[in-house]
């Protein structure tokens, strides 16, 4: 690919997220990327500053991040006013200054580090998908997950979950006096069945190529910069789960999601059940590593029950395949429709089960299987 090709590359991706993932979303979001896929300097910046093995779709969401990262290292910036939604200046002279002045800085983030949401609002999803995995088991769970970041989404039991539709409370999920809240709208004609509560697990543990640390504040800051702007409730229940996870840290392991895999998930107990899980880290691992990963999961379920949960884009899942594509048109402009899949080992059987599509930070689901309950 020449480099003009690369940078009409890098533009276009710019112009796909505003259209796909900010609009009517993160509106600040939205007029920066618009903004960026017309600056070729700026441009050809982002591209030469990311790692040169940087999955490419994901290099402008790494860039709001490590910029974002750069904002809230000093709060009395006019573009942090900008970012806290204080003030209404164009957000682009203000950015370009940025990376002029801290250019090492946000190019040492995008060399560095990794795009680690860890959205906690996909707790919503995920406690749907464990309530199913958990209706034929009595044992103790072991929850695990692959590229959890921090393991914010490993505490679910501990946040209070609100599901709705049409504006009224259908169910509600978790303590009621819980710091972390979460609210999530039903769509489409199922409404599944949801579990009264979410058993607690007998251990929180992870695999990550570079785990956050939730008692070291900078590493926090920088889960803080992976979030968009301008998005109510985001940062505060961001802060309430760090502070959950930091009572109790999970267990997380350093490594590589493919090739530490197996040895990870054979050192638990065989008594425990094991929930495996992913929300939107399949994506940074090529096709084969993911055919890998499923092979080691696979294998370890051939031997003793689990169940694996996957919140991922469908073209990274190809094992799920039970859904009508055409169902996700109808949310096209309202984030990232995302397929929430279960492949569940018992007695040796594998079975694989679409079981909702949803938006990629837990704001609805429109569940997908029949005749559960």
């Amino acid at each position: 690919m020449s480099e003009r090709d690369a940078i009409e590359e890098l533009s276009d991706l710019f112009v796909f997220l505003a259209d796909t993932d900010f609009a009517g979303y993160s509106p600040l979001y939205e007029q920066i990327a618009r903004a960026v896929a017309t600056d070729r300097e700026l441009l050809e910046f982002i591209a030469t500053a990311a790692n040169p093995n940087a999955r490419r779709g994901r290099i402008p969401v790494l860039f709001f991040a490590a910029t974002h990262d750069r904002v809230l290292a000093n709060s009395e910036r006019p573009i942090a006013a900008v970012y806290r939604g204080e003030s209404q200046a164009d957000p682009m002279p203000l950015l370009r200054d940025l990376v002029e002045r801290e250019s090492a800085e946000v190019r040492n983030n995008m060399r560095t580090r990794s795009v680690q949401t860890n959205e906690v609002g996909r707790s919503a999803i995920l406690s749907l998908a464990f309530g199913r995995a958990q209706r034929d088991i009595t044992a103790q769970i072991t929850l695990f997950e692959i590229g959890p970041s921090a393991g914010l989404n490993l505490y679910l039991d501990h946040f209070h979950i609100d599901f709705t539709r049409n504006g009224n409370i259908v169910a509600g999920i978790g303590p009621d006096d819980a710091n972390v809240r979460l609210e999530c709208e039903l769509r489409g004609p199922v409404t599944p069945a949801i579990a009264t509560e979410i058993s607690t697990p007998n251990s929180r543990c992870g695999l990550d190529v570079n785990p956050i640390d939730v008692m070291n504040d900078s590493e926090c800051r920088w889960l803080q910069a992976c979030l968009w702007p301008g998005i109510p409730d985001r940062p505060e229940r961001l802060a309430a789960a760090i502070n959950v996870a930091r009572l109790s840290p999970p267990q997380l392991l350093t490594g590589d999601a493919v090739t530490d895999l197996r040895p990870a998930l054979t050192s638990f107990q065989p008594a425990d059940h094991l929930i495996v899980f992913s929300t939107w880290a399949l994506a940074y691992i090529d096709a084969n590593g993911r055919n890998a990963a499923l092979e080691t999961i696979d294998r370890v379920g051939s031997q003793r029950d689990l169940d694996f949960i996957t919140f991922e884009e469908p073209r990274f899942t190809p094992w799920v395949t039970d859904f009508d594509p055409s169902d996700f048109d109808q949310y096209e402009g309202e984030g990232t429709p995302t397929l929430l899949g279960l492949r569940s080992w018992r007695g040796g059987i594998c079975t694989t089960t679409a079981l909702a599509i949803a938006h990629p930070h837990g704001r609805w689901v429109h569940w997908l299987e029949e005749n559960h309950g």
